[in-house]
């Protein structure tokens, strides 16, 4: 028996009180103060100084098996830890271990394993009685030898596409559950881009459902494309089984009961501590190294569950030709780190180069196709004096001489005249109707690389799409209807230009060009953007593909392609050849006809479309749309927003699919012609939802501003790790220096800090503040950066 509630001390009451208030256990019945187990005689001899334990609080279920041990007060040595996971694990066999002070919650999992499995873990919340039943029965599960049942037809099957199974589908599921059953806590999969990673995670998810081995599982993404991509696309396979759901900031309480979440990173940054830490019991991070470099211990730390992490890039971050390792190269070898690969190999491989040997994707080629002008500005650099208008192409003298190389070309001042020599290039070296993904360097180069190509191929112009299109809106309703005409072979769009958004997520198989008019110094882009082409495409006879290196990008990356080409199919079909027309391309004058461009990023493109019709209405800057968007609202007297505007004044009222399908109805209207995605951009905040945005044009809840998000972060930041109060101390001084910078949002490097004589003395010198942090003060302060200036701020 233990001790009465009265007898409590005040140390332990409220931790008592929050149990039953909160989390529903019951005193006397499943919670225990102070019980005293006498230790029985084989434990006696290890620990001769104890006849009895007396735990502070037990937790048991109804049958009186023990399931948790809370340890309250432990001290700041925390022998609390080794205590609980010796005598007290040795005697009770409790599956859940608490270690609690007043400032903080300590918990370990005694099934966990892996290279962390000995650690505690801060978190927020304590786990309900049906919580605990839950993850015990799972468990029960998991130790059975059970066959679990893999759904062939979604994974791991024959493909009749390319006349073989993919067996490494089933091989990497196998491991996967193997490891989560033994109760690995980290995992990871590399998998190259075209051999099925999302199917994989597909049959993975329904392989744990089923068997009963998880019950909510969350999937992780890093665009909001991708999000909608996973459920319509992926999760949808498995819908008559298990429910699947894309969770925004307005939606996530109400849509809980879903088996499988899927989620963008910056929405899940904004929810998590809404959720609790035992809510999933599984988490799946798509493209990891891009979703979770940032952010990653305030984030993923919180749920107390195995995480799983899909990259199609190996950890490659070696610099080529004398560059310095690009940052996002950084990002995927500490990607690797975070799912227990510091030293080691994923869970499961498989890579381009053995998909290629085994017939699973398409052999390549790069042709290197370098204009003078590119040959030059990588050697000695453009000196100009002058650039044209974009429009009338008059001289605009700049009163100084200056000197572009080749890395800043195309940024600010781009070559008319290149633009189009790459547009002749392309036009000799494919055939017309072959699909091709061009890279450029800004928002306004890949506008200017598209017209070029449709004024060399002269392919009526009139109608969108036309021959050329440029991928680069943050309207993501337009994205999506530019990338579903490219996805169809034999219609326009033939080529796209974009700068990011067809690196990553995009699935077309039918492309048979891969073009780069751009450089980058990331090994792990570079095979993301290869990847694109990487495909195999039976139906329309693609078996190979080229990369036109028009920037000499493969040699930098010491690429010569991988496995043998082989012949693609003649395209015909569908394809209205131009026939007897000869393109006459007149060359610009000026000596590299360098044209300032007003960069597309600071304007909003407005669109309507209709079906299959897109017209461009408009181009405006943001704070135009700003006021638009401001004013339509709050004049709007249609009764569906009416109706909405007024449930929104109702304290933390949560809106329905339904409303947030219609706000975004009214949101694309003639009287605004906007999305989601350029609200996003217009407050500069990239994970809100249109809620978020409607509430703050209402005046009913501001978004944060940058300095408010930093505040918040930091204090995240500080929670998650362990910081003595003299490093909390430091921290706090160097947060005061990024919110005093964040409005010209200008990037702070240890240097700025130490080698500026007020910060400085503010905050001590480099030495000394090193020596605090035991060596690794520029980790910190990156990793601190880092979750400050995350996507502008998020």
């Amino acid at each position: 028996m233990g001790r009465r509630i009265n007898e409590a001390t005040s140390t332990d009451i409220p931790v008592i009180q929050k149990l039953v208030d909160k989390y529903g256990w019951n005193v006397g019945d499943t919670l225990l103060y102070q019980p005293v187990y006498d230790l029985p005689e084989n434990l006696r001899k290890d620990y001769p100084q104890y006849k009895n334990i007396r735990p502070d609080i037990v937790l048991q279920d109804y049958n009186g098996d023990v399931l948790a041990v809370i340890e309250n007060n432990f001290d700041r040595e925390r022998k609390d830890f080794l205590k609980l996971r010796t005598i007290v694990y040795q005697v009770l066999k409790p599956r859940f271990l608490y270690a609690c002070s007043p400032e903080s919650i300590w918990f370990y999992d005694t099934t966990w394993r892996g290279l962390d499995a000995g650690e505690f873990k801060q978190i927020s919340e304590f786990m309900s009685l049906e919580e605990m039943k839950r993850k015990v029965e799972q468990q029960k599960k998991i130790v059975t030898n059970r066959e679990i049942i893999i759904d062939t037809i979604i994974s791991g099957g024959f493909d009749p596409s390319i006349g073989k199974e993919r067996y490494y589908q089933l091989q990497c599921i196998r491991t996967i559950v193997d490891h989560y059953k033994a109760g690995k806590q980290k995992m990871l999969i590399h998998m190259a881009t075209g051999l099925g990673k999302t199917r994989t995670a597909v049959a993975l998810v329904k392989a744990l459902l089923s068997a009963g081995l998880a019950k909510r599982i969350l999937f992780v993404v890093d665009r909001r494309m991708l999000a909608k991509q996973a459920v319509d696309d992926g999760f949808s396979l498995i819908s008559k089984d298990y429910s699947s759901v894309w969770l925004t900031t307005s939606n996530f309480r109400s849509r809980k009961n879903a088996s499988i979440h899927v989620v963008v990173i910056d929405t899940l940054e904004i929810i998590h501590r809404d959720l609790s830490p035992n809510f999933y019991d599984l988490i799946i991070v798509d493209e990891c190294h891009r979703s979770i470099n940032v952010n990653r211990k305030l984030i993923f730390d919180h749920f107390l569950c195995p995480r799983v992490g899909l990259t199609a890039t190996p950890r490659v971050a070696v610099a080529k030709d004398g560059h310095n390792v690009a940052e996002e190269d950084l990002a995927i070898l500490d990607t690797y780190k975070l799912f227990g690969c510091e030293s080691g190999d994923p869970d499961f491989q498989f890579d381009m180069a053995r998909g290629i040997d085994e017939g699973f994707l398409a052999p390549y080629k790069p042709i290197e196709i370098k204009s003078s002008l590119i040959a030059e500005a990588e050697k000695e650099g453009i000196t100009f004096d002058h650039v044209l208008d974009p429009k009338e192409k008059y001289i605009i003298e700049l009163g100084a001489e200056k000197k572009i190389k080749l890395e800043t070309l195309n940024r600010k001042y781009i070559s008319e005249e290149n633009c189009l020599r790459i547009a002749e290039e392309i036009k000799k070296h494919t055939q017309f109707g072959e699909k091709v993904i061009l890279f450029g360097v800004s928002q306004a180069h890949c506008i200017e690389l598209a017209k070029a190509v449709n004024k060399v191929f002269d392919n009526n112009n009139y109608e969108k799409p036309y021959y050329a299109e440029a991928v680069i809106s943050e309207n993501s309703e337009l994205n999506e209807t530019l990338k579903a005409w490219f996805k169809k072979p034999y219609q326009k769009p033939y080529v796209v230009t974009s700068v990011d958004i067809f690196s990553t997520g995009v699935d077309i198989p039918c492309v048979r060009h891969i073009a780069f008019a751009s450089l980058t110094n990331s090994v792990g882009q570079y095979i993301q953007m290869i990847g694109r082409g990487t495909r195999l495409d039976p139906k329309t006879g693609k078996f190979s593909f080229k990369v036109l290196d028009f920037v000499g990008l493969c040699k930098r990356m010491e690429d010569n392609g991988k496995g043998t080409l082989k012949e693609n199919k003649k395209i015909t079909k569908g394809i209205q050849m131009p026939g007897a027309v000869v393109v006459s391309v007149v060359s610009p004058l000026g000596d590299y006809f360098l044209i300032d461009n007003i960069d597309p990023e600071n304007m909003i493109q407005r669109v309507e479309i209709h079906g299959d019709s897109i017209k461009i209405k408009d181009n405006i800057p943001i704070e135009e749309a700003r006021r638009i968007f401001e004013e339509e609202l709050k004049n709007s007297k249609e009764p569906e927003i009416a109706t909405i505007k007024q449930k929104a004044t109702e304290e933390d009222y949560s809106p329905t699919d339904e409303e947030i399908a219609q706000l975004l109805l009214w949101l694309k209207s003639p009287n605004t012609f906007l999305d989601e995605g350029h609200l996003q951009k217009m407050y500069d905040y990239p994970q809100g939802s249109i809620w978020d945005f409607f509430l703050h044009a209402m005046g009913i809840k501001k978004i944060p501003t940058p300095k408010e998000r930093i505040e918040k972060n930091y204090d995240s930041y500080i929670h998650t790790y362990d910081f003595s109060d003299e490093q909390i101390v430091v921290l706090r001084k160097i947060k005061d220096i990024f919110v005093s910078n964040v409005a010209s949002n200008k990037d702070i490097e240890t240097k700025d800090i130490f080698g500026n004589p007020i910060y400085e003395r503010l905050i001590g010198s480099y030495d000394s503040i090193n020596k605090k942090f035991e060596g690794k003060f520029d980790i910190v302060l990156s990793d601190m950066k880092q979750t400050f200036f995350y996507k502008g701020l998020s």
